[in-house]
């Protein structure tokens, strides 16, 4: 799911992907974090991305503590808490 992103206009692969299953989940999650240039500035976009048996997506984390962070020091375990989070809300069952 990842794979793309970093092909996108402006983007570059900041950090290469990680495969990270945050401490009490069962879940491993793939992250990575991007370098994106965009009017000149250079920020970094943090994104974790999942698949199963019924959903798939990426979250990317936008804010101005990661946007103004080295991408190799922006905190892949706190952006995988994060996407779990996400992925809780917006899982419902099937049927």
């Amino acid at each position: 799911m990842l794979s793309g992103a970093a092909d996108s206009e402006g983007s570059s692969l900041g950090a290469p992907v990680r495969d990270i299953t945050p401490i009490g989940s069962d879940v491993t999650l793939s992250c990575q974090v991007l370098t994106v240039r965009q009017g000149g500035v250079e920020s970094s976009l943090p994104m974790c991305a999942w698949a199963d048996e019924n959903t798939g997506a990426s979250v990317g984390i936008v804010g101005q503590e990661t946007a103004l962070q080295k991408p190799g020091s922006v905190d892949l375990v706190k952006t995988a808490e994060t996407t779990l989070k996400v992925r809780a809300e917006m899982r419902q069952p099937i049927g």
